[in-house]
């Protein structure tokens, strides 16, 4: 008999553990691109960081399993060295000015998040907010790789910005 192995697609939100800590973060990421580049830039790195500039392909790489994106739609990050396989859903998608995800069954983490591009004067902010859920030692290990994952997506957008 072989183990038949779990739809991602179809995972419930992965629940939040009693006793958890709770880490909450805010990234704001300003930008000259136009408020239309950025969230096509960054919504194309979501369906498939290899083909996007804005993610850190070295730390994690993600890609939507069952696009386009949509409310919904499943998102797979592999993070690297370890090739560990994290879900989340898009929970509400709303170009061109935000979307939000959760963390699906599986995960070590509760999660959730909400990605928005605000608009001001031609130019245009991502912001990042979110806030996961788990043990110390698991918050203490997320914080090491968003401080490494976000460093490397604000040098990106830099360069995303000269090159336009």
């Amino acid at each position: 008999m072989t183990d038949t192995p779990l739809d991602p697609t179809s995972l419930p939100l992965q629940p939040t553990a009693p006793g958890s800590s709770v880490r909450r973060f805010t990234k704001t990421f300003p930008t000259k691109l136009s408020p239309e580049v950025l969230w096509t830039e960054f919504t194309r790195t979501l369906s498939d960081s290899r083909e996007g500039v804005l993610w850190a392909n070295n730390i994690s790489w993600i890609r939507a399993l069952n696009g386009p994106l949509r409310e919904g739609t499943v998102l797979a990050e592999r993070m690297e060295p370890t090739g560990a396989v994290l879900h989340y859903r898009l929970m509400e998608f709303s170009p061109p000015r935000q979307l939000r995800y959760a963390s699906l069954q599986g995960h070590p983490l509760a999660a959730s998040a909400t990605v928005s591009v605000e608009a001001s004067e031609g130019k245009a902010t991502l912001l990042w907010q979110g806030e996961y859920f788990g043990s110390e030692a698991q918050l203490l290990g997320l914080d090491r790789v968003h401080a490494a994952f976000f460093s490397q997506f604000a040098a990106r957008l830099q360069q995303l910005e000269a090159a336009s």
